[in-house]
């Protein structure tokens, strides 16, 4: 799924996350809209009086439940950080908003990439809009053993008059910097007024990493807008955080399928050569198909592999036939 992210505040800003591979999450207060985070506890507080007034014996072990509550609830605001991204890279109103009057830029993610490996703990979800706040209560809470709910409870609505927006929003566990995948982003859209200077440097700087590049145009008489490729002034061979890592012994051994997967061995070495060419891949360590996730119309692979030299844990991912030959076809220096 690709997402968006309109820029215009600071490009000396903006364009060093890029850079980094960085981008900020935000708290409640950081945001532009006065009523973010807003959450109605009455019925929550009006069933736990009522718990007191039944058990008042356990008054204080109920407000001790009270208290460790709130502090759930303070962290919307206190410690979970929120990157605001859209569905869309053509609202006018979304540029006038947020790319500086159209003289800014959008980028576009892959989803998926943005929420990749590196980071298993941020959480993702469309944000829902309404005409009333949304109330918390104990019945919607108990059983409840999914995070999610809750964290989307506080974080995930907002007034219907920001609809236009198409939000999707990434919760971290942090506020402030956050890295990613820098094979996340896919494409800049530069905007109607967005300065050539602006331009040249955005795609000077973010060389050798296989970004496209367009600008926004009207569409004759219309009020819509309309993506034109640019040309990239400045194509290099090299490529951004490039390299060919170790494959570690007997880390490729077909002798280890079973006899009806045997003649999907090729794709044991294909998968060890896209692995070797992870960015953060030190070494890898071992290749094999999962015998609990596989079945023979779709074997699935997996791949196990470091980090660092001396790294204690490796990190697995799962490759499908498909997305195997996909990956392997990119490969231009077998």
């Amino acid at each position: 799924m690709l997402v968006y992210k309109y820029r215009g505040g600071s490009f000396t800003r903006d364009l060093k996350s890029l850079k980094n591979d960085t981008f900020w999450a935000s708290n409640t207060s950081q945001l532009n809209d006065p009523c973010e985070g807003l959450i109605s506890i009455n019925d929550m507080e009006q069933q736990l009086n009522h718990l007191k007034n039944i058990f008042y014996q356990h008054s204080d072990n109920l407000a001790l439940i009270e208290q460790r509550f709130q502090n759930i609830l303070d962290m919307k605001d206190t410690k979970l950080g929120i990157f605001s991204l859209s569905k869309t890279y053509r609202d006018e109103l979304l540029w006038a908003h947020y790319a500086n009057s159209h003289k800014g830029f959008c980028i576009e993610y892959d989803l998926e990439k943005l929420l990749s490996r590196q980071n298993p703990k941020h959480r993702c979800f469309d944000v829902q809009y309404t005409n009333n706040i949304p109330n918390l209560d104990f019945s919607q809470l108990l059983g409840q053993t999914n995070p999610d709910i809750l964290i989307k409870k506080m974080l995930g609505y907002k007034s219907q008059r920001w609809e236009y927006e198409q939000e999707l929003r990434i919760i971290t566990e942090n506020q402030g910097i956050n890295t990613y995948d820098y094979r996340a982003v896919k494409a800049i859209y530069f905007g109607l007024k967005t300065p050539k200077s602006t331009i040249s440097k955005t795609i000077k700087t973010l060389q050798g990493r296989k970004i496209k590049y367009f600008q926004m145009h009207l569409k004759p008489n219309s009020f819509q807008f309309k993506a034109k490729p640019l040309e990239d002034k400045f194509p290099t061979v090299f490529k951004y955080k490039y390299s060919i890592s170790n494959i570690a012994h007997l880390a490729v051994d077909p002798s280890t399928l079973k006899l009806e997967y045997l003649h999907f061995a090729p794709y044991l070495q294909k998968l060890a050569e896209i692995i070797r060419r992870e960015p953060d891949c030190y070494e890898v360590s071992y290749i094999d198909l999962s015998h609990s996730k596989s079945t023979l119309a779709n074997p699935i692979f997996f791949a196990q592999y470091k980090t660092a030299e001396n790294d204690l844990f490796t990190h697995t991912v799962h490759y499908s036939t498909k997305q195997i030959d996909e990956e392997y076809l990119k490969i231009d220096d077998l």
